[in-house]
Parts: structure tokens; sequence; C-alpha cells
């Protein structure tokens, strides 16, 4: 019934969706409170020296935000290509283009920020890559296969997580070369076998994959930055992390994309996922905390660079 609802619901043009958009909002955020003591804690960490004033924005903007990204993931249900299309700008996708002339295949590092479901739908298309998304099935049994069936209308391949070395296992070095999408910034699952720094002022713990795989089969990272220039409208701009990962020290590639991340979120903090619960784990004794081992990530700007913009 839910998704019937949602298939009709993504029949209607963007406006009317952002109409009702900033109607969710509003119930989210002043009836309902929707994770309200999630995201209100989330954003005071993140940010301790920031006022009280400051706080309420970035809380107040987050949930029209995040109102819009939830009805523009329904019209992704519906949408043409060639409408997603002109959604989602892509800057220095050549990146990609001697990596693929070279039959190498590449790992894409992205967090929650924007829509990344609209990244996820329109990626195939953009790059000369394969294009293969890691996700983490939804609880909802239906909701996940019409999900899945929906993004990967127009050539995206997705590949749960627990299928997925099996799956890298099967295609690294053969055949096409593949670009695998890794949102490497949620919560693990097990946090005894995670990556632990300082991430926006508070001990985070991270999947260690993405470090695994670049080093495990040799695969150039790229970072997508995810921004919003309009209603509904957003650009990605890719960079290149490392183009020889088996130079560097162990986490030295993690390090570098959560900095990345990092500095996006501080350049744009309401557009990024609050609501969701980053920081439930706690680090166990004698799990080491990891300082900055790349001193040449703080150096990157990809806001500010003309070189990245």
């Amino acid at each position: 019934m839910m998704l019937r609802f949602l298939l009709l619901l993504s029949r209607l043009p963007y406006g009317m969706l952002h109409a009702l958009g900033e109607v969710l909002a509003f119930l989210a955020h002043r009836v309902f409170g929707y994770r309200k003591a999630v995201i209100r804690g989330n954003i005071s960490r993140s940010f301790p020296g920031a006022s009280v004033t400051d706080t309420q924005r970035i809380e107040r903007l987050y949930y029209r935000h995040f109102g819009a990204i939830t009805v523009e993931s329904v019209k992704h249900f519906t949408v043409s290509e060639s409408d997603a299309m002109s959604r989602m700008e892509y800057v220095h996708a050549d990146v990609f283009d001697s990596f693929h002339a070279a039959g190498r295949s590449v790992l894409i590092a992205g967090g929650h920020m924007n829509n990344w479901e609209l990244y996820a739908l329109t990626a195939h298309q953009s790059v000369p890559h394969d294009v293969m998304a890691v996700y983490k099935r939804l609880s909802n049994l239906e909701m996940d296969v019409a999900m899945r069936k929906s993004r990967e209308r127009f050539g995206l391949e997705m590949v749960r997580t627990i299928d997925s070395a099996a799956w890298m296992e099967a295609h690294m070095g053969k055949n096409r070369p593949k670009a695998i999408v890794m949102g490497f910034d949620q919560s693990p699952a097990d946090p005894a076998k995670s990556w632990w720094n300082v991430f926006l002022h508070q001990e985070t713990a991270w999947y260690f994959g993405l470090e695994k795989w670049a080093h495990q089969y040799d695969l150039p990272v790229i970072f997508g930055h995810i921004q919003k220039t309009g209603r509904g409208r957003y650009r990605t701009v890719y960079e290149v992390v490392t183009d020889a990962p088996r130079t560097l020290p162990e986490g030295a590639i993690l390090e570098r994309c959560i900095r990345l991340l990092e500095q996006d979120v501080k350049s744009n903090p309401e557009q990024w996922l609050w609501s969701h619960k980053r920081w439930k784990h706690r680090r166990g004794e004698g799990q080491v905390l990891h300082g900055n081992i790349d001193s040449s990530a703080q150096a990157v700007d990809p806001i500010q660079s003309e070189h990245h913009a």
C-alpha cells in the first residue's frame, strides 16, 4: 500500500513535490520532532564553539533540506533519465578517462551530502566505467526491491554490503573496468574492526573497506563532492585522492577522504545527514585513536580551489 502511494506521488511535478517537502519539514520539526534529540545532539557536539542561535539555524535548515531530498527521492521512482541528468551536473569527470583507458577499476568515495540518491541514479552515465554501488539492504523487503529496481534503471549495479566482497573478487582485473561507489560515512556495524579518529570534534568509527580494497586491488580513489546549486539541482565535483594507493601508509587514503568530507560538512552543515545515529559507538579499551597521518589532506580545499571548482 505504501509503495503504491509513493509511486503515485512520484508522478507529481517537482514544484508540487517541493511544496510538499516544506510541509513535511514543518511537521517533522515543529509537530512530531522527528529524531530531534539525535539531530540536535549531533549538531551541537560537532560545532562546540557555535552559538545556540547558529546551531538552531543549522537544525532548522537541515529539516528543510531533509524534506526536500525526501520528496526528490520519491520522484526518482518514475523520473525520466533526461530529467534526472538535467538535475545533476558533473565536474572533472574526465579524471576517469586515463584509468579507463588503462583498464583500471577505481573506487568512488563520498558521504551523505545533499542528494546522494540522485547521484546514484545518474553516476553510471557520467563516467566511462561500469558503475557499482555498495548499499545496505532496507529492512522493508518490498521497499528494498522497489528502490533497487528504480536505482538500477539507468545502468547502475547495486550490490549489498554482505555480498560486496564476493563481487569484488569476481570482477576485479576481469572484463570491463569498474567504478565502485562507497558511501563511507555510515556508522559501522562492528566498532572493534573499525578505523577510529576524531571527526567533527568527536571520536568516530569508520568502515575500513575503502582503505582495504584500495590496497588489495591497487585501485585509484576518487572523491565525489556533491554540492547543491539550486532547488532540486546538484553538482558532483570529482577529485583524485590517489592514483597510487600502495605507496601510501595504512589509513592515509581513508584519512584523506574523511578530511575532504569534513570540509564539505563545515562549508554547508545543513546539507549532511544529521538524523543518522552516526556516533552510537564508543571506542573500546586498547583501540587506537588515529591522528592525521597524512598532512597533505589538510592542504586540500576543493571548495575554494580554482582547479577543483
